[in-house]
């Protein structure tokens, strides 16, 4: 069971998706009530527990232009829907050491699939990152988000998200994952990608957008689009995502 300290943690994950909605940075967001951007940083990472208190709750959202509701709605979202995620959370950014860079091997749609470029001749580019020490033998790789699909998990067009292979990663599917998917099509000759959040429904595995956009509410299956000349896949792991101002 969650304790206390996992609650403060996803309502302070929550606040941040609204923070981030609103365009501001933590220290845009805390010139609002007269407080540092460190003191906001804190409600966004769990440490202060007045976060449970519904007068703060209130006083965090009105800043932000929002409701106490919007709070609770992104909170549930970000728990599974009020199903237990039994995945690592997405981890915000945190410093590389030095030499340390993984590579961003591609742009992902949070939407609809997009197309990979596998005819470029030139290197992928590399950001300074470092790799996920919990898999030390799977290979890791970066990103580039296109389109809106999952802000409402604090991920939005422009970040990158950290991937670690899904099969190297060895946890097996499991709902609340976040994961790049893969779609192979001409026995692999072109590739498409997308990113979505798995959950589990009586008819097998379903991968949902996340967005507070509507043109985003329909969940693929691992079968749509599937069938002799066509494999859908899960190619990694999302671990984490890297906010870039």
């Amino acid at each position: 069971m969650a304790g206390h300290g996992d609650d403060a943690l996803l309502l302070g994950r929550a606040l941040g998706v609204l923070r981030k909605r609103a365009g501001l940075t933590q220290e845009g967001a805390g010139a609002r009530l007269d407080m540092s951007g460190q003191a906001w940083a804190k409600y966004e990472k769990g440490r202060v527990p007045g976060i449970f208190h519904p007068n703060t709750q209130r006083r965090l959202t009105a800043a932000l232009g929002f409701e106490v509701a919007d709070l609770e709605r992104e909170r549930q979202i970000l728990s599974g829907g009020g199903q237990p995620a039994t995945v690592t959370e997405i981890r915000s950014f945190a410093a590389a050491t030095s030499n340390s860079s993984l590579p961003i091997r591609d742009r992902v749609q949070a939407g609809a699939w997009l197309m990979a470029d596998d005819t470029s001749q030139v290197s992928p580019r590399r950001h300074a990152f470092a790799r996920d020490p919990r898999f030390p033998h799977a290979d890791q790789w970066l990103s580039e988000v296109i389109g809106d699909s999952v802000d409402r998990l604090g991920i939005f067009e422009g970040d990158l998200v950290h991937c670690v292979d899904f099969e190297g990663a060895g946890l097996g599917l499991q709902t609340g994952q976040i994961v790049e998917v893969e779609r192979l099509r001409f026995g692999g000759a072109e590739r498409e990608l997308s990113i979505k959040q798995v959950e589990f429904s009586p008819a097998g595995p379903l991968l949902w957008p996340r967005s507070s956009n509507p043109r985003w509410a329909t969940p693929l299956s691992m079968t749509d689009g599937a069938n002799d000349e066509v494999e859908v896949r899960i190619r990694g792991l999302v671990v984490q995502s890297i906010r870039r101002f």
